[in-house]
């Protein structure tokens, strides 16, 4: 019954969320993921490897996904190509069970994440544009 209580608050939580707080989420959920896959790493826990690698693969798959390539075709394929750097780097971190490519995928996702938080305090309502 908990969960379930839980996971309707997060429901109505994400539904009532303006879109910029929840991409910032994202980014700040994205690097939670990948300091668990790093430490699951060292650990030699590929189960939770795999799960926080999965994870945060799935939030970067999510981020592409609502890029809005008619409204800023220079902009999102930009961003594209970045999303799939870091695809990439996390499936490379995965199958080589190495580090150094989630050290890589971090710089960039921890970039994105502050200009999108430094555009999203200035842009007006702090909710348009693409993530």
């Amino acid at each position: 019954m908990y969960a379930r209580a839980a996971t309707a608050y997060r429901r109505v939580d994400l539904d009532s969320a303006p879109k910029a707080e929840i991409v910032a989420r994202l980014f700040t959920r994205f690097l939670d993921d990948v300091t668990a896959a790093r430490g699951a790493l060292d650990a030699g826990d590929v189960g939770r490897r795999a799960l926080a690698i999965d994870h945060a693969l799935r939030i970067v798959i999510g981020l592409r996904a609502a890029l809005d390539h008619g409204a800023a075709p220079a902009l999102a394929g930009e961003l594209d190509a970045l999303y799939a750097f870091v695809q990439d780097q996390l499936v490379r971190a995965n199958v080589c069970r190495v580090a150094e490519p989630l050290d890589a995928a971090v710089r960039v996702m921890r970039e994105l994440g502050d200009a999108f938080t430094a555009i999203k305090h200035v842009a007006p309502g702090g909710h348009e544009g693409t993530p």
